[in-house]
């Protein structure tokens, strides 16, 4: 699921290029009271590209912080939970801020809505892991915030795939 989503980001980020690529030679042909429009094209066909990028990067990161947690969590190892899911609520707060920094093209509006979406959820997922390994840890039970964990992650997987659908990945 993971290599999937993965992949699909790759894809968006090519099939942005090539929209870039095809939308600069087509404008090239319009008369001079098009290149201001041509110029508005590029630059949102950069922002898009740009946007891909940063996706694609703060997935590779989301991944690394998901793949700790659940080795930590598979160990019952709440203490290295803990500091996994404080830098999985970090890594998602710098990606949505980073997110936040793009202007998409309209096409990727509502993609870029879905991705923000899942980080919030997989933030607040990590937020609930946070609170639950420290519960383990101090032996007063847990189980309640990691079924909340699983809740929002299970919904930022679901706004991930949307974003992919939005972005014309299927």
């Amino acid at each position: 699921m993971k290599k999937y989503l993965y992949f699909v980001f790759c894809i968006l980020v090519f099939a942005l290029i090539v929209r870039g690529f095809v939308g600069s030679q087509n404008d090239e042909n319009a008369s001079q009271a098009q290149s201001n429009s041509s110029l508005n094209t590029f630059k949102s066909a950069y922002q898009d590209i740009a946007w891909a990028a940063n996706v694609q990067k703060n997935l590779k990161i989301l991944k690394a912080d998901l793949d700790c947690v659940s080795n930590a969590a598979n160990n019952s190892d709440y203490t290295a939970l803990a500091v996994y899911a404080q830098q999985t609520v970090n890594d998602t707060q710098n990606a949505i801020q980073e997110n936040d920094q793009y202007t998409v093209s309209s096409e990727l509006q509502d993609a870029q809505n879905e991705w923000k979406a899942a980080l919030q959820d997989y933030n607040s997922a990590g937020q609930f892991l946070l609170q639950g390994a420290n519960e383990a840890k101090n032996g007063t039970g847990g189980a309640e915030y990691f079924q909340k964990a699983k809740m929002a992650r299970n919904s930022g997987t679901d706004h991930l795939k949307r974003a992919s659908e939005l972005a014309g990945i299927k």
